[in-house]
This record gives structure tokens, sequence and C-alpha cells, in this order.
């Protein structure tokens, strides 16, 4: 069913009167009687689509041309029977994170740390955002890191920082509102250290972007470099030098001439120490 409601929705916010033949829209169209198939592509009425409209609100209790099914299945419980409706995964509404150092996160009034090798899973309206502003707050891309969060070598005052992964699902949202709002001198971006990964913490266009301290003392002989991932990244490199400048302009340039792509993971494991670099001067 949740194919069929997904469909359904698509036309009717799209605004089409007609899609492409397939199984799913013939059973949808015998079902419910609509529709006129007309080579490859089955067409609808206004009065077809108001049919479809029709029958989902009254199977389901959802309106597919204004409803949305995000939040979760907590959420889809209380609006239909079946809470497995929801397009949302399980877990992909919660904020990942962790604490570093002597920092602490306020969820729902108290104030909690984490245990290395643990991280904790936060409804976002249970955050309390103004105690996340008055702290350092990191986001990396890599979700992977994550239960590896206390091997990064964090320098300064961002040794006291607040771990965030970025996500990849209905939290991404979420993230990047909270990134927005966050103040630039307390956020700052984790990346692969390539052309790629530092072009990627420039288009934040705010905060930091995190490197190693002694960067220049990386070159094309590093153990666990990939000279062919760099020589991926013209167009990134290209963008990044373009754009930087200061110190991370001279990253750049290093990176170029070392051919250099050093991944978080191998950063992280070798607990190289890190700094943050403003990406906007």
């Amino acid at each position: 069913m949740p194919a069929e409601i997904t469909a359904i929705e698509r036309l009717l916010k799209g605004g089409k009167l007609k899609v492409r033949r397939s199984p799913l829209w013939e059973r949808i169209c015998d079902e419910n009687g609509v529709g006129q198939v007309i080579g490859r592509e089955i067409h609808f009425t206004p009065e077809d689509r108001q049919r479809l409209r029709d029958y989902v609100k009254a199977e389901h209790n959802l309106d597919p041309q204004y409803d949305s099914r995000t939040g979760g299945r907590m959420v889809m419980a209380r609006k239909d029977a079946s809470e497995k409706l929801s397009r949302d995964s399980v877990f992909g509404h919660l904020l990942v994170m962790a604490t570093a150092g002597r920092t602490t996160i306020r969820s729902s009034g108290e104030e909690v740390t984490t245990p290395p090798g643990s991280v904790l899973s936060v409804l976002p309206e249970h955050l309390d955002i103004a105690h996340l502003q008055s702290r350092k707050l990191v986001i990396i891309e890599n979700g992977a890191l994550m239960p590896f969060w206390a091997d990064l070598q964090l320098t300064g005052s961002w040794q006291d920082a607040i771990i965030l992964y970025r996500g990849h699902r209905e939290n991404m949202r979420f993230v990047a509102d909270i990134a927005r709002e966050q103040p630039a001198q307390n956020l700052a971006w984790f990346f692969d250290f390539d052309p790629a990964g530092q072009a990627m913490a420039l288009d934040q266009g705010r905060g930091s972007t995190l490197v190693p301290e002694a960067w220049s003392t990386f070159d094309k002989g590093t153990a666990y470099n990939q000279p062919g991932t760099y020589r991926n990244q013209t167009a990134a490199l290209k963008r990044l030098k373009a754009r930087a400048s200061g110190e991370l302009l001279k990253v750049a340039e290093h990176l170029e001439a070392e051919e250099l792509a050093l991944m978080q993971e191998h950063l992280v494991l070798r607990q190289v120490c890190l700094k943050a670099l403003p990406v906007v001067l």
C-alpha cells in the first residue's frame, strides 16, 4: 500500500494528467476504475484524479494532495491505523550527537555527556538550541566515524565540542537548520582532506573547516594518501583555489603540489591533530 500512496501523491502533487504505464499503476487503475491506457501511458481526467484522492482519504485518513507522511511512525500512528505508511526511516529523524572534552548536550532540560564509544540520538524538538549555540559544534560528513568520535584530536577551544552527524535521511534538514543558526565562530565542518572535501567546506559558506594542524608535513609519500582519488578532483581543486583565501588557499596549493587525498577515516584512526580554519575571512 505505501507504494500505491506514493504513486498517487506524485500524480496529484505534481499536477500530472498522465503517468508511464506500469504494473503498479495498472493495479491502481483497476481497483479504482480510473485512467485510460494510451500506448505506454495512462491518462487521467480531473474526475479520475479526484477519485484517487478520495480513495486515499477514505482508506487512510490522509489527503494525498496536501498531507505529509514525514515525521516517523509515531507521527503516522496518530493519523492512520497503519504506522508503516510513514516515508521516514525508523531512526532517520533523530539527531546523532556526541560530546568531546568537558562540553555537554542539553536535551529535555537535562545536560548529558556521551562516554567513548557511545552516541546520543535526540529528537530535534527536545534539543536545547540556545545551549548548543553557546558551545563549539563540529558537523561531520561521515556517519561511520560517529562511534569513534573520541579519536578526533581537536585542538584549542575545539577540544570541548559537540559532535553532530550531518545526517543522510530526514535528519539532514534539521542539521541544515541548526548549522544555519549556529554562530559562525562556534561552527566547524569535518570533510576529507582533499580538494573535494575542502571545496565542500567552502560551499557551506560559514564556519570553519577542520584540517590537520601540521598540514604542510603531509606529502605524496604519506602511507594512506590516495593520489588516484586526488586526480579525479580537478574541477573541485579549481573551484577551491578560485574561492579560498589566506591559509586555506595555501592548503589548496599544498594539496595540488603533493596530490593529496587523505580520508577522514584515516585522519581519525591515526589521531591526527586537527585545527579549525575559517572558510570565509
